[in-house]
C-alpha cells in the first residue's frame, strides 16, 4: 500500500494515528490472549513454543536488570522518531508512516510492560532454531525497522537510475 503524500491535501496525521493505534491494540489483545492461555499444548503449534519469560533486559538478554536505562531510551527513541516524521509531514509516504507506527508500536508496548511491571513479557520460542523468547512488540520493531531499511535503499535505488 503505497500513497504518495506529495499531495498537501492529504494529512498523514490521522493515518499515522489509526495505524499506532491498531497496532498496540493488536499487540496487547493477542498478548493477553496467548499469556492467558498458555496452559494450551506447545503440541498445537508446529514451529513455536509459548514460553512465559519475565525480561529485565533487552534484545539477547542485553542491559539485563538496566529497566530505567532502557525506559529512558525508549522514551527517547520514541520523541526522536515522532520528531523526525512529523517535522515536515509531507516528506514520506504513507508507507513510512505505517512502517513507524509499526515501529514506535512495538517500543511503546515493550516500554509500558517495563514501566508497569517492571520487565517486559516474552513468550515466543522457536522450536526449529536456538533462539531468545521474544514478543510480540520485538516483531513489530522488526517489521518496522524493515520495511523502513528497504524503503530507504528502494528510494536510493530509484534515485540512482
Amino acid at each position: 500500500m503505497k500513497i504518495n503524500n506529495q499531495n498537501k491535501f492529504f494529512n498523514p496525521i490521522p493515518y499515522f494515528i489509526a495505524c499506532l493505534l491498531t497496532f498496540i491494540c493488536f499487540n496487547s489483545v493477542l498478548t493477553n490472549k496467548i499469556l492467558h492461555n498458555i496452559f494450551l499444548s506447545n503440541e498445537n503449534f508446529k514451529f513455536i513454543d509459548i514460553i512465559y519469560v519475565q525480561n529485565t533486559g533487552a534484545a539477547f538478554s542485553s542491559f539485563q536488570h538496566a529497566t530505567l536505562f532502557l525506559i529512558i531510551i525508549s522514551i527517547l527513541a520514541i520523541i526522536i522518531l515522532l520528531y523526525e516524521l512529523f517535522k515536515d509531514i509531507h516528506k514520506y509516504t504513507t508507507s513510512t508512516y505505517f512502517a513507524s507506527a509499526m515501529l514506535i508500536s512495538g517500543i511503546f508496548c515493550n516500554t509500558y510492560e517495563r514501566i508497569t511491571l517492571g520487565y517486559v513479557r516474552d513468550y515466543i520460542s522457536l522450536k526449529f532454531i536456538k533462539f531468545p523468547v521474544f514478543n510480540i512488540s520485538d516483531i513489530l520493531i522488526n517489521l518496522g525497522v524493515l520495511v523502513i531499511i528497504i524503503l530507504i535503499v528502494t528510494k536510493r535505488y530509484k534515485r540512482a537510475k
